[in-house]
């Protein structure tokens, strides 16, 4: 939003385009002057010139015709006395003739020419011309030449009678131009500059009046005349544009400076050049302090990002919002701002307009709204929805954690001995121990119990320190209580976890310590009873309501090559095929809450065949990618043997998809053996016969015979995570996965080690010779876009880099 409107001065000096009188009639009289003057001087000089030239010239005739006579004369006057020979009076005509100004000599030659007489002027003659007579004497007896009569012409006389006339006519001419230009400038005073004046102090009226416009008086020249209508005119159109922008200005006061908003406008360098009276009043600043100021030093952010926004908004006019900033105030704390800037055209110098919404009320609210939310008004402890948010927190940044849950035994009979308000009291101080002995999350999740979470080691030691801290009695309304509390304790296992069900589990383990004599710590454990309990948390409709909106999908754990030079970037085999089911309330939802629902009510046939028809799609992609060694392992329940419908379905994949059987391995549990029926040994063989190899998972957890290793046809044999996660350190249960790989391998199946956590586990299992490992130490399970992008082409070839730079 762009900002320029003038703010009219009074006392300030007249605008550029408007001269004070004195300078305006100054600087054109002279500009006159320097004109005319020269033009005139110019005219007067050539044609002073030009007269004085026709002069000399007419001159020059009259003396040429003049010596032509002068001589026409002497050849009358001198023969005589040159007959007679009277010297004197020859002499004394020559003597004449010489002091002619225009003649410079005189030279009389005899008959034969020889110089008889030289007269010369010892002044150098300009321009000499000669000029020649022939003397004959003649009378009634005699005509006979008696010699010849030579004179010198000079233009002496004539250049100083031009330089005498010349001088006159250069005064002449210099007082006819002093006339002329005094009485242009006469003239120009009085019918130009004067009324000019009179009109540029006419304009000034402008600069001083908060009224109309008073026309300017008419002179009595027509040219000045226009030139004051075009005046008058441009000074009613500028009145005009000033009480315009004298109203403008008024309401851009009102608008702006007098609007209960924060307003700041800034420059194209961000530098402040005005703020609102709101935001003066909130910062504490003046105006003076504040223009100048780069606005970062008002607002601040410790935030880069909406710094970097804030930025690239003003540099390309675009509009921004939502961004919350600090207020630099002077006298009090600092509070803080939502700023929104419009959008603008970039290329407007003028500025731009912040406008800032003050929120500190606001957020203090909020947070104690918040406060009051998650807060336990009783204790000051987090509640239990408080709880929630920080087992999702640890859950999403998959942290392995523990949780306990203490519960204060007979606390109702205690409360009702007590009453209701030492009852809260005795709350309260409950909750002073219990904070002094763990440093960790803490809250009061209702009534009398409280939950703490902390790492798995320290599970045990909290429990200890909690006992001891409740060890002596508490004194109560002048009597001694004698607390004893009851402890749930889980290690939370975050793969397919949600708040909700790992509190159900604490629950139902303090349900039983309750039912027993109370005041004891006992461990979570996940037995048939929960599971069946959670089993039925998800009916039939749901998982029926799941399939038909597609809620279910695939997710990928990587299978790894156990004799991988590099247990830091193994060699990639395969995935093993998870199901989940992506609830939009429930969130995501592992396998063992619907699978054990789906498969009493048969819905697992349809789930299982949507897995295997998503499994020979990835192959096929797979296979187009060059991918032609992976393989996918897919878990079978036994139902899906039911009515040979498994068998029916690979076959039915094998005719629909290009795909190689032998990457597809079917995995069934031990637990199938139970089934001794022909049909079933009968399937596995004719899946076998198909190219699709088996795969006997969990070995070891369930009816372990092996009669049936020798007479089915498994090709892989996955150990369980049973027997892998205290191999590092019993070493009965090394032995015994030594017995199981020995005994695998003579009867020519791969081993397939699954649970592996720590390095120190790979490292043992592929001294023993395994085939491939599977676990969280090398990668969780993921959603299939996720795995594809990590094992993609080029994320093959970078591993594949690594693992020949590491080599």
């Amino acid at each position: 939003m762009s900002i320029d409107i003038p703010s009219p001065n009074p006392s300030a000096s007249p605008p550029p385009h408007l001269p004070t009188p004195e300078h305006s009639s100054s600087r054109l009289r002279w500009r006159i002057i320097r004109l005319l003057v020269p033009i005139a001087f110019s005219v007067c000089a050539l044609l002073g010139l030009l007269i004085l030239s026709w002069h000399i010239d007419e001159q020059k005739k009259k003396i040429h015709t003049n010596h032509l006579k002068a001589l026409e004369m002497a050849s009358l006057s001198l023969p005589a006395p040159i007959w007679n020979f009277d010297h004197e009076v020859v002499d004394k005509y020559l003597t004449t003739l010489q002091a002619e100004p225009t003649i410079h000599a005189t030279r009389l030659y005899d008959t034969r020419g020889k110089l008889l007489v030289s007269l010369t002027d010892p002044i150098a003659a300009i321009d000499p011309m000669t000029h020649s007579q022939m003397l004959i004497y003649s009378n009634s007896l005699v005509n006979q030449s008696v010699g010849r009569l030579e004179i010198d012409s000079t233009y002496t006389p004539l250049l100083n009678e031009r330089n005498e006339e010349g001088l006159g006519l250069l005064l002449i001419v210099l007082g006819i131009v002093a006339s002329v230009s005094l009485l242009l400038l006469w003239q120009m005073h009085a019918y130009v500059l004067r009324p000019l004046d009179r009109a540029v102090k006419g304009l000034h009226q402008i600069e001083n009046s908060d009224g109309d416009f008073s026309p300017m008086k008419l002179s009595r020249t027509r040219e000045i005349n226009g030139v004051i209508l075009q005046l008058n005119q441009l000074g009613s159109r500028v009145t005009d544009i000033l009480k315009k922008l004298r109203d403008n200005e008024q309401r851009y006061q009102h608008f702006y400076r007098d609007t209960p908003a924060l307003l700041l406008v800034i420059d194209e360098e961000s530098i402040i050049q005005d703020a609102s009276q709101l935001l003066i009043e909130t910062s504490g600043w003046t105006r003076h302090q504040l223009i100048g100021v780069p606005f970062h030093e008002l607002l601040s952010s410790q935030n880069k990002v909406d710094t970097l926004r804030i930025e690239t908004s003003l540099r390309k006019g675009k509009s921004c919002n939502d961004i919350v900033m600090d207020l630099n105030c002077k006298y009090h704390g600092d509070r803080q701002v939502q700023l929104v800037i419009p959008s603008s055209n970039s290329k407007d110098k003028n500025g731009s307009m912040l406008l800032l919404t003050d929120i500190t009320e606001l957020l203090i609210t909020q947070q104690r709204l918040l406060e009051h939310e998650l807060i336990d008004p009783l204790t000051r402890l987090p509640n239990r929805l408080a709880l929630n948010q920080h087992l999702q927190q640890l859950i999403t940044t998959d942290s392995i954690f523990s949780l306990l849950m203490i519960n204060i035994d007979r606390f109702h009979s205690i409360n009702h001995h007590l009453g209701p308000d030492d009852g809260d009291r005795l709350l309260v101080e409950t909750g002073e121990p219990l904070k002094s002995c763990h440093s960790g999350w803490m809250g009061r999740i209702g009534g009398d119990e409280f939950i703490m979470t902390c790492e798995i080691d320290e599970l045990r030691s909290l429990t200890k320190r909690i006992e001891e801290a409740f060890s002596a009695p508490l004194l109560k309304s002048g009597e001694l209580i004698h607390l004893s509390l009851s402890m749930a304790g889980l290690e939370a296992q975050i793969e397919g976890q949600t708040p909700s069900r790992l509190m159900r589990m604490l629950e139902r383990t303090m349900i039983d310590i309750k039912h027993g004599s109370g005041n004891q710590y006992r461990a979570c454990i996940r037995d048939s009873n929960q599971k069946d309990g959670e089993a039925l948390f998800l009916q039939e409709n749901m998982i029926r309501e799941a399939l038909t909106m597609r809620w279910f999908t695939l997710y990928l754990q990587p299978i790894y090559l156990a004799n991988s030079p590099n247990l830091d970037a193994p060699e990639l085999l395969g995935a093993e095929v998870l199901i989940r089911l992506e609830h939009p309330e429930l969130g995501l939802i592992p396998p063992n809450d619907f699978i054990p629902a789906a498969e009493k009510t048969g819905q697992i046939i349809e789930i299982g065949n949507w897995v295997l028809e998503e499994a020979a799609v990835i192959l096929c992609e797979w296979q187009k990618q060059g991918f032609s060694t992976r393989y996918l392992s897919v878990n079978a329940s036994v139902v899906q043997f039911r009515d040979h419908g498994l068998l029916h379905q690979l076959e039915s994949l094998l005719e629909r998809y290009p795909i190689n059987p032998t990457k597809l391995v079917i995995e069934v549990t031990e637990n199938l053996m139970l089934d001794n029926e022909e049909s079933l040994r009968y399937q596995l063989k004719e899946i076998r016969k198909l190219g699709v190899n088996l795969s006997l998972d969990d070995f070891g957890t369930g009816f372990s015979c092996l009669s049936y290793l020798h007479e089915l046809p498994f090709g892989t044999l996955k150990i369980d995570r049973s027997f892998v996660m205290n191999v590092e350190t019993n070493p009965r249960d090394k032995k015994l996965a030594r017995v199981i790989v020995d005994m695998a391998s003579s009867l020519g199946m791969q081993i397939v080690v699954e649970g592996i956590e720590q390095r120190g586990q790979a490292e043992i299992f592929q001294a023993m010779g395994v085939r491939a490992f599977q676990g969280y130490h090398f990668a969780r399970p993921m959603p299939q876009k996720v795995f594809e992008a990590r094992f993609s082409p080029a994320a093959d070839t970078r591993l594949s880099q690594l693992r020949s730079q590491k080599g």
